[in-house]
């Protein structure tokens, strides 16, 4: 279930959210632009949201830039 993160300021907040949303569901794939339009974040929130999960390991984003959990790929 999607949980919309529209409105969080704090990146730290809308970053549990995203990673409620991969937990929930181990083997979902995104593009940028999918959870932006998932999650209802702005792209600028949405990219340093992501970029935050692949810097600590908890993403991976592939070639054709889709981000996943690295046990999923």
């Amino acid at each position: 279930m999607a949980h919309a993160v529209a409105g969080y300021a704090n990146l730290d907040r809308a970053v549990a959210a995203a990673r409620r949303e991969f937990d929930e569901m181990p083997g979902l794939t995104l593009t940028a632009d999918q959870a932006r339009r998932l999650w209802a974040l702005e792209p600028r929130l949405c990219s340093a949201v992501l970029r935050q999960l692949v810097d600590t390991g908890y993403l991976r984003e592939n070639t054709a830039g889709r981000y996943t959990r690295p046990s999923a790929a």
